[in-house]
């Protein structure tokens, strides 16, 4: 009697399993690229940046040095004031990048220093203290930037501004100190005014970044 023959079936691999696999780690991929992505945009909402406010000062020194101590002043805002440093500074010469601060392209503020103009509360990236001299109180405060934004662009803890006093001291206040570091300040600035001095500093310097107006 003959055999049965037994005809093999064809081996079904299993083939969606190592696809189904590089799906799921590529949407877990991508997960995580969205998730960095979004912290960065969050925590870094200009992009990473590095306007040295240390050289600012030392741009703002080189300048009292040529005009009898006396920091910018005189323009029709501190921000204007402030943009006397473009093109008449040995310490940096084409200071635009350093006056357009942390959150502000370079190229719009080239384009206003080209034109001769001066800088503005919208085109400056500063808030500026105007009418100090460099041998004044070291606690009176020169300048902060006004997004508040740390020396590489990222946000502060606590919000508020890394602040940078006379003699280059510098200190982060943050957002629930700042009416007790503005009155200090006031304090500090009325006194100047009784010696018939003109302090002048932008409205918006006034609210701290993370605070409510």
């Amino acid at each position: 009697m003959a055999e049965p023959i037994h005809i093999l079936e064809p081996i079904r691999r299993k083939w969606w399993r190592p696809t189904r696999i590089a799906l799921a780690a590529l949407g877990i991929l991508g997960c995580l690229i969205g998730g960095c992505y979004a912290w960065r945009k969050h925590e870094y909402p200009y992009g990473w940046s590095h306007v040295c406010d240390k050289q600012l000062f030392m741009a703002l020194q080189d300048y009292a040095e040529t005009h009898g101590g006396w920091f910018p002043a005189g323009e029709s805002s501190p921000e204007a004031s402030l943009s006397l440093l473009y093109k008449g500074n040995r310490f940096v010469p084409e200071c635009a990048y350093l006056l357009a601060g942390k959150r502000l392209a370079e190229k719009g503020v080239q384009t206003v220093l080209n034109r001769g103009e001066r800088l503005g509360p919208d085109t400056c990236g500063w808030n500026y203290v105007e009418g100090l001299r460099s041998d004044d109180d070291d606690r009176l405060a020169l300048f902060w930037d006004k997004e508040g934004l740390n020396h590489n662009g990222g946000r502060l803890s606590g919000g508020g501004h890394v602040v940078i006093f006379m003699h280059c001291r510098n200190e982060h206040i943050n957002a629930k100190d700042w009416p007790d570091f503005l009155s200090r300040q006031e304090e500090l600035w009325t006194a100047l005014r009784a010696d018939g001095r003109q302090i002048r500093i932008s409205e918006a310097g006034r609210t701290p970044a993370g605070g409510k107006p």
